[in-house]
Order: C-alpha cells, then structure tokens, then sequence
C-alpha cells in the first residue's frame, strides 16, 4: 500500500479541492453507454466471466488515471501508486458479500485469484456481520446490475464521510444489443474535489480503449 502524501496547498486543482470540499456531499457521476462487442466476442471465445474480465480492464484503465488515485484518509490528501478492485458478489443465500483483493496486473494471475474468491463466496451459505468493513481506502467500489438495462443509476453515499466519499463508485448493468453492437450502461461516481468533468471524461474514454484493445492487454 505505497502512497505519496500532498500538501493541501500543492494540489493542483487547489480551488476546485476548496470550494467542493465544502460540501457534505461532493459526489457526481456520469452514466455513459459502453460497447463491449469486442468484450463479449472475446469472452465467449475463450469460455470466459465477463464479470472478471470487465473487473481487470476497468480496474487497470482506471489506475492510469492520477485523479481516480487520490484519496483523503486520516485528515491528509494520499496519491496511491495503485488502487484495488472491491466488489460484491452473490451468495448462496441471495445475499450479497463485499469482497475484493490487491490489484494484480498479470491478467492471468489476476483472473485466477478473482475466479478463486468469486467461486468461494459464492457458495458462502452466511455473509459477514459488518456488511463493509474495510477502512484501506485504496479502493474503488464496484458492483453490476446482470439482471436489468438501465439508463443510468445513483449510490448510497454518506455525508460528510469524506476518507469514504473519495472512493469512486463503479457499476455496470445488463449488455445488450444495439445496431447491432454490443453495449452496457457503465457508471463512475467520484468525488468532485479530485475528479473533475475532464479525468472523469478521460477515464471513460481510456475504458473504452481497454474493451477495444483488450487482446493487446490481456496477454
């Protein structure tokens, strides 16, 4: 867990950090429609969770992105090296469990572990008594809506936490077909004292890229 820590006054956006900051809640989020023909194509190809290797392209496009590694954690401004994929899964009881591990950047080593944890808790029979007890921050929160197309969709977010309101929160829905593309609906909320409308934008332009090229990553 290597960070570096900034100075309030050597943020970059200084202003922007000020004014939000202010806010009880600073959260925003686009919803954006995502085409993952290539995604799936190469999924099923190669008998594959689509889940895990969204999971893998998004965590990776996104930890490119400096703005989505920022945190404010024990009162000071934290720029992590890497941030790790925290995500929920279903249960044998219908309940659904926080999980997640460190971010790997082999993608074979990354989609073993990933398959590993997902298969174990899926057949978890109770879930954990704290529904999230995690405190690491260097994460972001993701989850998926395989069951329904939506447009777009909000997060719980709790006011005035501001250690867990600078974690970005990830959801994707249902794929489906459209002009005969493949697309989801993928949503990032963030925190507007880090991420503005410009890295937000970049961050899903980069997702893009990664379900475009993704036979060039996963190798």
């Amino acid at each position: 867990m290597n960070y570096k820590v900034i100075k309030i006054e050597e943020i970059k956006k200084i202003n922007q950090y000020k004014w939000f900051r202010q806010f009880s809640n600073p959260c925003y989020g686009f919803n954006v429609k995502m085409d993952v023909t290539k995604l799936l194509r190469f999924t099923k190809e190669n008998h594959q969770s689509f889940f895990i290797n969204t999971l893998y392209l998004l965590t990776s496009a996104l930890n490119q992105i400096e703005e989505m590694r920022l945190r404010e954690v024990n009162g000071e401004i934290r720029l992590y090296d890497e941030i790790n994929p925290a995500f929920t899964v279903m249960t044998s009881a219908g309940i659904f469990e926080n999980t997640g591990f460190e971010m790997i950047n082999d993608y074979e080593l990354f989609y073993k572990k990933a398959s590993s944890i997902i298969e174990a808790v899926k057949k978890q029979t109770s879930v954990k008594e704290t529904y999230n007890d995690s405190k690491l921050y260097n994460e972001y929160y993701i989850t998926c809506i395989p069951w329904l197309s939506i447009e777009g969709m909000t997060h719980p977010l709790i006011d005035n936490d501001y250690e867990s309101l600078s974690c970005p929160r990830i959801c994707w829905d249902k794929y489906r077909e459209e002009n005969g593309r493949m697309v989801m609906t993928l949503n990032i909320t963030v925190n507007h004292c880090f991420v503005d409308g410009y890295p937000l934008s970049r961050a899903f332009t980069l997702v893009q890229e990664y379900f475009n090229n993704l036979t060039g990553i996963v190798k």
